[in-house]
């Protein structure tokens, strides 16, 4: 007999009267004219603000360690993101670290085969903290910035959450407006910024890299959580600080922690070569073609897919012998430069001739996959 969930009645209530605070407290001012337009303003900048604390920090630095930062920057980004109200580092990330360990499975926190809305929002609801293990982020109950937001949590989150936003509300007298719409209402929407990413990114978009996963990359998303919608790529490079990797990719989160790396606040910052993504996008298309042509890729998607990649160990080879070729300069100081850059020559030569048969296959996979049959939906 399954075990009957018991609802967590704080999370429950919290994520009940939040919202209708926020959306009937917003209506009601803004009919009787008294929501200055300068509380709009600081909803938007809270709202950037604590989105940016859970995707930067929360997110790409604390649960997968995309990159690294200096403690002063962890630590404003811990306790404003604690206003955000979405749990401390430590809750956070240990359920997230499953979720990627487990994803899809009974021991995936918000597993999408349970429900759209389970995803979403009932997990929450029936939330047992009690049975949470926090084995899983033992390296960041090292870090003190941590176990300080983790100790501290509950006053950070009203106080950056609730008494902050009326503070700067009251300097152009509209506290209790700043409390609803900067308060109130900008929690909610972020919350639920985030919950789409564990419900909606899993229900609906693209599946570019990992097609056996539930996750989705959906541009849609990635507007209203900074850059967290590309999904699909995400749950397969998860040690990528970026989210969406071109340049039209819509990802203010990596362009603030480049940005910091700058003016080095930020370091270390991990980026997944683009022949490996080039390779996983190769094979999900593969697979996907396979299913409505069999033969068709044996025959001939295959085969180029197997020239494709030896193409790429091939670039790769080179590249590692001409780094080496340089790192032993020293041998060809006296007498041998002549050899020296002659072998430069021949690396360049080589790479040069490599890259363009390697772009020749690759123009002939996209002809070959872009034919009306074989056209996929994720």
């Amino acid at each position: 007999m399954a075990e009957k969930r018991k609802i967590n009645w704080l999370n429950t209530l919290f994520l009940t009267i939040t919202p209708l605070v926020g959306i009937i407290g917003t209506v009601t001012l803004c009919m009787n004219g008294k929501v200055a337009w300068q509380t709009w303003v600081l909803a938007a900048l809270l709202s950037f603000l604590g989105g940016l604390c859970i995707t930067a920090v929360y997110h790409r630095l604390f649960s997968h360690k995309a990159y690294q930062a200096i403690w002063p920057v962890r630590l404003f980004f811990a306790v404003v993101g604690a206003g955000a109200f979405e749990g401390s580092i430590l809750e956070w990330c240990t359920d997230h670290r499953n979720h990627h360990r487990y994803v899809d499975t009974e021991k995936d926190p918000y597993n999408i085969n349970q429900g759209f809305w389970y995803a979403h929002i009932g997990w929450l609801i029936y939330l047992d903290p009690s049975k949470r293990d926090f084995s899983n982020i033992e390296d960041l109950q090292k870090d003190w910035v941590v176990r300080f937001q983790h100790r501290f949590y509950v006053p950070l989150a009203v106080i950056f959450g609730f008494v902050l936003p009326m503070a700067i509300g009251a300097l152009w007298g509209n506290a209790l407006a700043a409390l609803g719409v900067a308060g109130a209402l900008r929690i909610t929407f972020n919350h639920h910024g985030t919950f789409f990413i564990n419900s909606l990114c899993h229900y609906m978009g693209k599946r570019t890299y990992a097609p056996e996963q539930t996750a989705r990359d959906n541009w849609l998303t990635a507007i209203f959580t900074l850059g967290e919608g590309y999904h699909n790529y995400h749950h397969k490079f998860p040690l990528d600080y970026r989210n969406g990797i071109r340049s039209y990719h819509f990802d203010p989160t990596k362009w603030v922690i480049y940005s910091l790396s700058l003016i080095k606040c930020t370091s270390n910052l991990k980026r997944i070569s683009e022949r490996k993504i080039l390779q996983y996008r190769l094979r999900a298309e593969e697979t996907k073609m396979k299913a409505h042509k069999p033969s068709f890729v044996a025959q001939t998607i295959a085969p180029l897919k197997e020239t494709i990649f030896t193409q790429i160990e091939k670039i790769e080879k080179l590249e590692a012998d001409l780094v080496s070729l340089k790192n032993d300069k020293i041998k060809y100081v006296q007498g041998k430069l002549d050899e020296y850059k002659k072998k430069l020559q021949d690396y360049a030569s080589q790479i040069k001739s490599a890259e363009q048969e390697l772009a020749t296959a690759l123009k002939t996979w996209k002809n070959l996959s872009s034919i009306k049959q074989l056209q996929v939906t994720a």
